[in-house]
């Protein structure tokens, strides 16, 4: 390791140590109108909307400081919503329209104006804090939070919460110190876990689906992957099930030598099955005869050198590297970086929760919001949108 990224790390060291010393000196009391499980984006939109209406609510965080996921989202530019929402967009559309009503974006707007943020509009619809910083969204939000009087906790991970005498009781772990479990009882519980920690589930007496990471690169077999990792072209993509196209996609695709990765990609990844073929069109901007013409000679002046150097290779003629590059096939072989991917799909099956309030149809004070339910949506801030409207609705909850 260079002196550089020793400095790198141990600066990240220092600041964890600084955070968990901070969570440490959080004092929590022993009872709540309202507990959050979760102190990300849902979670803290739902503690807001709660406090606000005069009840006491305690955040529950694991991480070292609550926010953190924000930090990620949009290559930490923070693509908070979409200027375009529409339910159809996701895996569950009509309970996502029951949810979010008619007025979903203006709900949003409405609410980080009350937050502070100011944002602005770029491609395709989407919406980034004016500073182009994530930091900004997460900053607006503890502030708002704060002043709402939330108590927001870091660093104690819930691992059992159930329900007893028409109110809860949540066990959590100090990830400080020699680590003591402690309980904290609420009237109102509302889960905001996100998509990867379901394990409260069981003893609330919840149903759970399958939970998979998509929104990621997808791993596939076929052409001459390894000699183009790492390059680039804008395509049309095809995903192909038994001989029907099942998605469509249009945008720039990274080749890697495992498959193919992008904005593309990641939004095949929630249709995609092992088995699958992925058809590329290289040259989707033009004809077959325009294409001819322009690549009489070679295909270097439409596409990066090096994939046209392998559509030769792979098809033997400059004709026949044209009619690859127009119909290049791939199979599916799965997800790839899942610990990476962006979303999970699955997790709390929907049809538990009343879709306008968002509470448990059978265990009555319990809520959920944000990826901890069974609703995802493709790039572009859907899922951040879903996120703050349902949050916002089990906070009113």
């Amino acid at each position: 390791m260079n002196r550089r990224a020793k400095v790198k790390a141990g600066s990240r060291a220092q600041r964890k140590r600084d955070l968990l010393e901070q969570a440490a000196r959080i004092a929590l009391p022993e009872r709540a109108d309202v507990c959050v499980i979760g102190g990300g984006a849902a979670g803290l939109a739902a503690a807001i909307v709660a406090a606000e209406q005069g009840t006491h609510v305690v955040v529950l965080e694991r991480d070292p400081e609550c926010g953190k996921s924000i930090l990620a989202t949009g290559n930490g530019r923070c693509n908070f919503t979409n200027a375009v929402l529409d339910p159809m967009q996701y895996n569950d559309p009509s309970f996502v329209k029951a949810a979010c009503g008619t007025s979903w974006l203006d709900n949003i707007l409405a609410f980080f104006q009350a937050c502070g943020l100011a944002w602005v509009l770029e491609d395709e619809g989407r919406m980034y804090p004016r500073s182009r910083q994530a930091a900004s969204v997460r900053n607006v939000l503890l502030q708002r939070a704060q002043d709402a009087g939330v108590t927001l906790t870091s660093a104690r991970e819930a691992i059992d919460a159930r329900r007893i005498a028409g109110a809860f009781t949540v066990r959590y772990r100090e990830c400080f110190g020699d680590e003591k479990l402690r309980s904290l009882d609420a009237r109102r519980l509302i889960l905001a876990t996100g998509g990867g920690a379901l394990g409260l589930a069981a003893n609330l007496g919840l149903a759970v689906s399958a939970t998979q990471p998509i929104l990621c690169p997808l791993a596939c077999s076929g052409f001459g992957l390894k000699a183009i990792d790492g390059r680039r072209a804008h395509a049309s993509l095809s995903l192909v099930r038994d001989g029907d196209v099942v998605a469509c996609e249009h945008g720039e695709v990274l080749f890697r030598d495992y498959g193919i990765s992008g904005i593309a990609a990641f939004n095949l990844s929630r249709h995609a099955r092992a088995g699958d073929k992925l058809v590329l069109d290289l040259l989707s901007d033009m004809s077959v005869q325009e294409a001819t013409a322009r690549a009489s000679h070679t295909l270097d002046g439409l596409l990066d050198p090096a994939i046209a150097r392998e559509l030769r290779m792979h098809a033997g003629s400059n004709e026949g590297a044209l009619r690859t590059a127009k119909h290049l096939e791939l199979e599916v072989l799965g997800p790839a970086e899942k610990e990476r991917a962006q979303v999970t799909r699955g997790g709390l099956v929907n049809s538990q929760f009343c879709p306008t309030t968002l509470e448990a149809y059978d265990v009555p004070g319990l809520y959920a919001c944000g990826e901890v339910l069974n609703v995802d949506g493709p790039c572009g801030g859907y899922n951040l949108a879903w996120a703050w409207q349902s949050g916002m609705v089990a906070g009113r909850g």
